[in-house]
């Protein structure tokens, strides 16, 4: 496989802020309330994908009261079109099961390895929140895309979009190619400031991740984040910020996105029931 390749294949789970410690945060509090379908459940036989000559294999899955953990390894030849190529080289994943809900990250390497024929591949490993409910399926879906849409800097002003606060809601929020985002409500508590966020669609979980209140124009970053239902494909979630003065001008900031392409011929469904 590549050298450029591998690096950029890990250097893309940083994109769009997929790995903010509050993505950890908000993961954790869902695990904490979920149980998984089985104890224990074990992925045989493995799944495997095809894409422009790359080979995809999800080789196990499993799931606990705690937790869900994947792994994907991946084989490219040096003869890959430089346009897969390309789409490889930026590819994250969204996991959602066959209710529509959709998991956080908590953790994840992509790393290379030696297999016991002493040939090498690369793999990819995740670990989300516990399933929720009992969904039948459970489905991997790589998609490419999902950035703001200024690269320099994922604080640059240039992608940022603000909107007062008030006592009149709902409050949304342009944010470029990828949609919209609307605020539904706002708790301001003694000790916390919650803010409801409600976005169509399963690019929810990439919309959501650059999401700050403002206070005077200073920037506070959230340090819980939950999805607490989605109905007709709408998703909630509750941010949760410190406490803040009501008096003062408040704002919500979020970021243009470019637009999410999913790679449908890698989707992998596996089936929980």
């Amino acid at each position: 496989m590549k050298k450029t390749t591998i690096a950029l294949l890990s250097a893309a789970l940083l994109i769009g802020g997929t790995w903010s410690s509050h993505a950890v945060q908000a993961a954790s509090q869902v695990e904490a309330g979920q149980s998984a379908v089985s104890s224990g459940f074990k992925l045989n036989p493995a799944i495997t994908k095809e894409y422009g000559g790359a080979v995809f294999e999800l080789e196990s899955l499993t799931t606990t009261p705690q937790s869900t953990e994947y792994l994907i390894s991946r084989i490219m030849p040096e003869t890959l079109d430089p346009e897969i190529d390309r789409n490889l080289m930026i590819m994250n994943y969204l996991v959602m099961d066959s209710n529509g809900w959709i998991y956080d990250r908590i953790q994840a390497e992509d790393k290379g390895r030696e297999k016991p024929d002493g040939t090498f591949d690369r793999y990819y490993k995740e670990k989300l929140g516990a399933l929720k409910g009992k969904p039948k399926e459970l489905i991997i879906l790589p998609y490419v895309g999902g950035n703001y849409d200024d690269k320099s800097t994922k604080y640059s002003d240039k992608a940022s979009v603000t909107a007062k606060l008030s006592d009149n809601y709902p409050v949304k929020l342009d944010q470029g190619k990828i949609g919209t985002m609307t605020v539904t409500d706002v708790k301001f508590e003694k000790k916390r400031t919650v803010l409801t966020l409600s976005i169509e669609g399963k690019t929810a979980s990439i919309q959501n991740v650059g999401t700050w209140l403002l206070e005077n124009g200073k920037a506070m970053d959230y340090s819980r984040k939950e999805l607490i239902s989605v109905k007709n494909g709408v998703y909630h979630y509750e941010l949760e910020f410190p406490a803040v003065d009501r008096k003062v001008p408040l704002q919500v900031m979020t970021k243009r996105m470019t637009p999410v392409t999913f790679l449908n011929e890698l989707e992998m469904k596996v089936k929980l029931q």
